[in-house]
């Protein structure tokens, strides 16, 4: 694929992690398209009507209306690129932009109650080999932090201010840096990882072995985080439980906290705050406790309903 084609350019802006899922992506609808190897031009050149065409071979090739939803915004961003290039017509662009999402049923999401928190950091906390010490820093991490596993798994040593307990993301989503504080129990599990890692340089979570041998060159993958997640999760009784869940539970839990939820929404990395209510799993007995919060005493007495 040429480096001065349209859809390099757009796949070079995104993180090392979204370009790669991306890709991926894009290379499967070429596939399905039936398009050459290097099939980067063929994007830019993608009109209404075969973009439409794409949406059905994806529909009828069994794609989950989310993948589906995910690889056209992917096509109009590549067509937006190449109508600044001068190579796509933005009258097309335009139209492509107006074809509609395909609407999929949300997923509800569980987020973990603060009593399987507790039942799963105390069974963390029984490990006493330096896998069982990097795992629970992992817990720890994206229950208190609400990291993206991309992001957790990309995190160096140097990304650690141990002085000031932040941690700095390089590169999250949408290419985007932000800076966490951790709160003090989150501290305690990193720096009882750290005394068992040491700081060399390399990966903040790395490869660690039962046998006691730390490698910090090599960092984890997403898909081994993800695995021991669900092992985790299982082991408590939690099986249907997703690894995403984790970012549920952290941003539902600043939010039951009466965290303001523009806040919530910077801690959790969100460009929009639409985003940071999807995730926001309150419960109706939380609203129900919160009716009761409210008062108008301190307006000037206490009001009733006599007219």
């Amino acid at each position: 694929m040429s480096t001065a084609c349209p859809c390099a350019l757009y796949l070079g802006r995104l993180s090392p992690t979204s370009r790669s899922s991306i890709a991926s992506q894009l290379n499967s609808v070429a596939k399905l398209m039936n398009w050459p190897d290097d099939y980067g031009s063929y994007f830019a050149k993608i009109d209404y009507q075969q973009a439409l065409v794409i949406r059905a071979v994806l529909t009828n090739a069994g794609w989950k209306p989310r993948s589906v939803n995910r690889a056209m915004i992917a096509i109009r961003c590549i067509i937006k690129v190449a109508v600044m290039m001068g190579q796509a017509d933005q009258k097309e662009a335009a139209h492509i932009a107006t074809i509609d999402r395909l609407k999929h049923p949300e997923h509800q999401g569980t987020p973990l109650s603060a009593k399987q928190v507790n039942q799963l950091f105390t069974m963390l906390e029984r490990g006493r080999c330096a896998v069982a010490k990097r795992n629970v820093a992992i817990f720890a991490l994206l229950l208190g932090t609400g990291l993206r596993r991309s992001e957790l798994v990309a995190l160096l040593l140097s990304d650690y201010n141990r002085r000031d307990h932040t941690l700095l993301v390089r590169n999250g989503k949408g290419n985007k840096s932000r800076l966490l504080f951790l709160p003090k129990w989150c501290q305690e599990h990193i720096a009882v990882w750290l005394h068992e890692r040491r700081l060399e340089d390399g990966f903040l979570l790395c490869k660690t072995y039962t046998s006691g041998k730390v490698v910090p060159d090599v960092g984890m993958t997403v898909s081994s985080v993800y695995r021991l997640i669900k092992q985790k999760l299982t082991a408590i009784g939690v099986p249907n439980v997703s690894p995403h869940d984790m970012r549920r539970t952290f941003i539902t839990r600043l939010l039951e906290q009466n965290v303001d939820i523009n806040t919530v929404r910077q801690m959790a990395g969100h460009a929009d705050i639409r985003t940071t209510t999807v995730y926001d799993k309150r419960d109706h007995q939380f609203m129900k406790q919160a009716a009761q919060t409210l008062s108008y005493t301190s307006a000037g007495g206490e009001h009733d309903s006599a007219t």
